[in-house]
Order: C-alpha cells, then structure tokens, then sequence
C-alpha cells in the first residue's frame, strides 16, 4: 500500500509511504528554488511542482497535515477605539481578566457590544475541522495528486511525533517525545479558539500511536493582532493575562497561556533584527547567538548579545520541559526532540550534559516538513488496523 503525506503548512512537503516503510520525503522549496515556499503564502492552484520534477503517480490513499489555519477574528470599532484612551483602558482591563476561552470571549461580546465591528466571525461550532484555507489547498492538490478522498485531521505535534520516533533508533522500544515550534494545532478550537500547541510530551511505543501526557498551547500571535488594531500607544504584550490557564482535557493536563513559546521568541527575534520580513528565520537568530556574550560584557547590546540572551533562556526552559517528561516518564531513557525548536543544536547539544542518564535524539526532519511523514505513519497504522482517528 502506498500512501502520499503532504505538509501544506511551512516547509511544504511530501512523504511517500509504501508497505509501512518511509521511501523518499520530498521538499517543494527545493523543486522551486526558493526559500520559505508555503503552500498557503502563493497561489496554491500552481500545484506542487516535485510532483512532476519526481514524475510521481497516484497513490492508494492520500493524507494532509497542517499547523491549522483555522482563525477567530476580533475586529474592534475603529473610530470609538482609536480616538478614546478610556475605552482602550477598559478593553485592556477586560481582555487581560482572563485567558480568552470561547466563553469569555462571548461574555465580552454580550457585556460591550459596541466595542466590535458587525463582522465578527463567532466560533461555528458546526464547522471546526479545517479552515477555508486549509481545504481549499487540500482540495486544488488532491485533484493534482489524483485522489479525491483525502483525509485531514488538525494534528501537528502528534505527527512531529510520530516522525521523530519513527526515524529514532529508539521505535522499538518505549521513548519519550517533546514536540516544540513556534506554534502548532488548535485541537481545542471550539472552547479555546487562537491557542496553538506550543509543547507537548508524547509516551511513545512500538507499533502504536503516540500518547498526549501533557500540553502547552498559546495565543500570543491572535493577541498581537489584536494589539495592531489601533493600541500602538501600548506595549506589544498588552492583551496579555497574566495567569495561565490550567485544566484537563481527555485526561491530558494542558496550559492555556498568553506568553509565546520560545520557538516565537526566535521568531520575534528573526522579524526584529532583520533577518527575515515575515519573521520565519529563527534559525538565523539560534546561529548568532554563538557570536554573543552574556554577564561577562552586560553593557553592550546588539543583536549577538540579545540572541544569545534569548539562547540562554530557551535552554533554562527546555531544560525544565524535558525535566518534565521525563518525571512522567521515570521508566523510560529514550529522549526525542522534535518541532522546528529543535533545529537549535547549539542547545541540543548542551541537554546531553543534564540528562546524562538517557539517550537523546533529535528528528532528523524537525520542522514542518517532517509532518508529512508522521501523517502517513499513522494513517498506515490506522488502515492496518481496521480504523481510524483521521477525518477525510
């Protein structure tokens, strides 16, 4: 059985998956020649142009994975807001009461309804398995590849996951999987609309789905987008609540948060500093902070000094999130890494000093391209088995 997995998110990509072994995994920049090609920044009716630079044929079944395009827009009343320091005081106070769940957001709405533009796209809880986007892409590359039955589920760290395994040494035997990036799935959009998964730790077995243990999602780019909305008075970070959110869903502990993850840090860091104009350089930034310094020379500031300040941080953070898994995890010494976070191998490098009891892997395709094999994983799996958790 041959199965395509296609990443239509960054790093587009294309796995092809026959008789339960990853054959080849091709990346689209590299039939284009040009860095960063998404599938959702250019007209994606071109088509994918490795399906025929590799002279590709139609597969038994077809799979997507996305980061989830999926968006709840909040549209402020321009000219009550822009003109009135009161009313931006008030929607500051309110928004930054709590995290911005479904619910909250609602009672906002109904409690100051002359804050919001008419056009406000509410939560349809009929419609929240993929964006207008997401399918429209699926839809122009299924006709391409030649499979009109697709399938599609909004998991991203769960297909890092899997690829990391499924590559490591380690998938014969029980591991631990940390699938970090600048932002993931919305697998709870309905009740936390704008939250991407930021981390989660995976259980890892043979022959078996990776299991969710624990999950950090994030809204900091909706809450940017909110600040661009005529607050340029305030701080980037102003609609930031201050206390996280923690609660249980499917029996998994998870953190709702206003802060980014330090995947977007890097992101940030890449925009600020030039490296890229849409800010999708982080890896830039991880490279120049092996030029910079930090409390020997604490009164010169340039960009060396500032990446390598956010380095430093970054390690102390994973350091405490692998600490974390492999508390939930006290049997098992196989560590993978994997997400677009873990591209930092300067980092990488340094966990092996504080976990020098296990084993650690990183993913051999971290970013967004390795999606497209962990897809194609699952989906084999699923169909081996009789069933399956991917929607078509």
């Amino acid at each position: 059985m041959k199965i395509y997995g296609v990443n239509i998110s960054h790093d587009t990509s294309l796995c092809v998956f026959e008789d339960g072994i990853v054959k080849e995994v091709y990346e689209e920049e590299r039939s284009r020649r040009e860095k960063y090609w998404s599938a959702g920044e250019a007209d994606e009716k071109s088509g994918l142009l490795l399906v025929e630079h590799k002279h590709l044929d139609t597969p038994d079944e077809l799979v997507f994975a996305s980061f989830d395009r999926r968006n709840l827009k909040v549209d402020f009343q321009s000219k009550l807001v822009s003109f009135n320091r009161k009313v931006q005081d008030k929607i500051l106070e309110s928004f930054t009461e709590s995290q911005l769940t479904s619910e909250r957001i609602e009672e906002i709405r109904e409690e100051n309804p002359d804050w919001f533009n008419l056009e406000d796209n509410l939560v349809d809880e009929n419609d929240l398995d993929m964006s207008d986007a997401d399918y429209s892409i699926c839809e122009d590359l299924s006709e391409q590849i030649g499979n009109e039955d697709y399938f599609f589920e909004n998991e991203h760290h769960l297909y890092h996951a899997e690829c990391g395994y499924i590559l490591s040494p380690y998938k014969d035997e029980s591991a631990v999987a940390i699938a970090f990036d600048g932002g993931g799935a919305q697998t709870h959009f309905s009740d936390y609309p704008n939250y991407q998964e930021i981390e989660s730790i995976f259980r890892c077995e043979p022959n078996t789905t990776p299991v969710p243990q624990w999950k950090r999602y994030s809204n900091h780019r909706f809450l940017g987008e909110l600040h661009n909305q005529s607050f340029s008075n305030y701080m980037d970070d102003c609609f930031a609540c201050p206390t996280d959110l923690e609660v249980e869903i499917d029996g998994v502990p998870s953190i709702y948060t206003s802060f980014p993850s330090m995947g977007m840090n890097f992101s940030n860091l890449s925009y600020a500093l030039g490296c890229d104009d849409q800010g999708r350089a982080a890896g830039k930034v991880m490279g120049m902070a092996s030029y910079g310094s930090t409390g020997l020379n604490t009164n010169v500031f340039n960009k060396y000094t500032v990446a390598q300040e956010c380095e430093v941080q970054s390690y102390k953070h994973t350091v405490k999130l692998i600490q974390r898994a492999v508390d939930l995890n006290p049997d098992v010494k196989n560590i993978i890494l994997s997400g677009g976070f873990s591209l930092n191998c300067t980092n990488n490098y340094k966990y092996l000093i504080d976990f020098p009891d296990h084993n650690i892997f990183v993913d051999p395709i971290p970013h967004d391209g390795g999606t497209a094999v962990g897809a194609a994983s699952i989906l084999n799996r699923n169909i081996l088995e009789g069933e399956s958790n991917v929607a078509d």
